[in-house]
């Protein structure tokens, strides 16, 4: 059994590794990122959040089903047609409390500020449940509403349904997708969250089909993971597919399946081990999360900062020609008496830098924002011969360049002052050298302090939801228990 005393350790070495990431963060990052108007770091209370476990799925397709098995009570509504339509958050309270949306997202010591932009529509939709389940104290759930074949602009759920969805994938730690027998992928909405919200969190996204002892016979559940297999693989861009946990959630008076059931009760042990593994998740997510920022940082950063000088060298050679052409021609008026043509020449020198400031340059500040891919290619040139590199640095500028020459156009390269050398070294280092120590040793501190209490065996409907005991859930998967 794992005792408090390793409970503690492990937590202090967790902290730990937070304190290093959040100075990371704090500099050189944020400096870098303020300077060149990139996206803000994450807020100190997005850092100290539990884990997340974000459930999507179609409606009907048991996520709710599995949150109440999960903590041993009626936490959420079920039903076959849709029961919710809004983002449930489901997390530790010594009380059973519920508080709306407005009181969610304007409270500061809760991660969940960032939503107020996606408008009064969604907070209306955004609920705070607290409730006293033991796996709880680890985790953190957010139930999402059912996916629906289409939501039309007139009469559709009055938000960015992909967006939201994007925000809270991005801050999960675990992402679990459910389908059932009956849609196994097919629904518009579920599609469009593929395509627009789950793009690059393929380390944290888990596939569920369930419900499979719903199915009578072997064929009907090859055609479904067929189905659902065929779907994912038109939204997924990979040759392989992901791992899929075909499963179900034991509810009573259910028809008892024709099929064995031992290997989907063992994929529910699995998925549920997957689950309270969320704490190490979290970590190794956050130094992935600060990967991600730092190299994302460093392209917006640099192309800003060539297209800047680039800007500044035209400039100086600009006024630099200006200035040997008025010297030679000074001294042509002087060498041939004319020195009262000197004023004319001041009055040309005048006319000529004023065409320089505000035609030609403007021009040229124009167009260089048109030429990022070329400043891109042009950086990284060498990076991108290297062919098992080249794909994912393309990647990463497709998703900066639009904010890049967002932000280039809207305040002038003219405004950004050069970036030092000693910083780019510093960032460089970060990313080379600093962050894959920074897993290497999470690695080693988990190795040092496992996680290994016992069985990741389904809760106990009675007591999941009891006031805390003195032994904690367990966080890791080992032998499978009895479902």
């Amino acid at each position: 059994m794992k005792t408090a005393k390793g409970d503690h350790i492990l937590q202090h070495v967790m902290e730990q590794f937070a304190d290093r990431i959040r100075d990371y963060y704090a500099d050189p990052l944020a400096p870098l990122a303020d300077q060149f108007m990139y996206r803000t770091p994450p807020t100190v209370g997005e850092l100290r959040r539990p884990p997340l476990v974000l459930l999507l799925g179609n409606h009907s397709s048991g996520k709710s089903t599995f949150v109440n098995h999960l903590l041993g009570g009626t936490v959420q509504k079920t039903g076959v047609a849709p029961t919710d339509d809004g983002f449930t958050i489901i997390t530790h309270g010594p009380v059973e409390t519920d508080r709306d949306g407005p009181a969610v997202v304007g409270n500061p010591d809760l991660p969940y500020e960032g939503l107020r932009h996606f408008g009064d529509q969604l907070v209306s939709h955004i609920r705070l449940k607290l409730r006293p389940a033991e796996l709880l104290r680890t985790v953190t759930l957010i139930d999402s509403p059912g996916m629906i074949d289409e939501a039309k602009a007139e009469n559709g759920r009055g938000f960015d349904f992909p967006g939201v969805v994007r925000w809270f994938a991005e801050r999960a730690d675990i992402v679990m997708m459910f389908f059932d027998p009956d849609k196994p992928g097919t629904t518009g909405e579920t599609l469009q969250v593929f395509r627009e919200s789950l793009g690059g969190i393929d380390h944290k996204l888990l596939i569920v089909l369930n419900k499979t002892d719903q199915f009578q016979n072997l064929h009907d559940f090859a055609r479904a993971y067929g189905a659902l297999c065929w779907n994912l693989g038109k939204v997924i861009p990979r040759k392989d597919l992901p791992m899929i946990y075909n499963t179900f959630v034991p509810v009573a008076g259910q028809p008892a399946s024709a099929l064995p059931l031992d290997d989907f009760e063992n994929a529910r042990a699995d998925l549920i081990g997957e689950l309270r593994r969320a704490p190490t998740r979290r970590m190794d997510n956050q130094i992935t999360q600060l990967q991600g920022f730092a190299e994302r940082l460093r392209l917006h950063a640099l192309v800003i900062d060539a297209a800047a000088n680039r800007l500044r060298r035209a400039r100086e050679r600009s006024y630099g020609i200006l200035v040997l052409l008025l010297i030679a021609l000074g001294g042509a008026a002087f060498a041939t008496g004319m020195v009262v043509a000197l004023p004319a020449l001041a009055a040309l020198a005048a006319l000529a830098a004023a065409l320089l400031e505000w035609v030609a340059l403007p021009r040229l500040r124009k167009r260089l924002p048109d030429r990022f891919d070329e400043i891109f290619e042009s950086l990284h040139d060498r990076e991108l011969l290297l062919r098992e590199r080249a794909e994912d640095l393309r990647a990463m500028w497709a998703e900066v360049a639009p904010r890049a020459r967002e932000v280039a156009e809207k305040r002038g390269l003219q405004s950004f002052a050069r970036m030092k050398w000693a910083d780019r070294t510093v960032l460089d280092e970060l990313i080379r050298d600093e962050i894959p120590k920074l897993r290497s040793e999470l690695y080693d501190a988990l190795r040092d302090n496992p996680l290994d209490a016992h069985p990741p065996q389904d809760p106990p409907a009675e007591s999941a939801m009891a006031v805390a005991s003195d032994d904690p859930l367990p966080l890791r998967a080992g032998n499978r228990g009895p479902a």
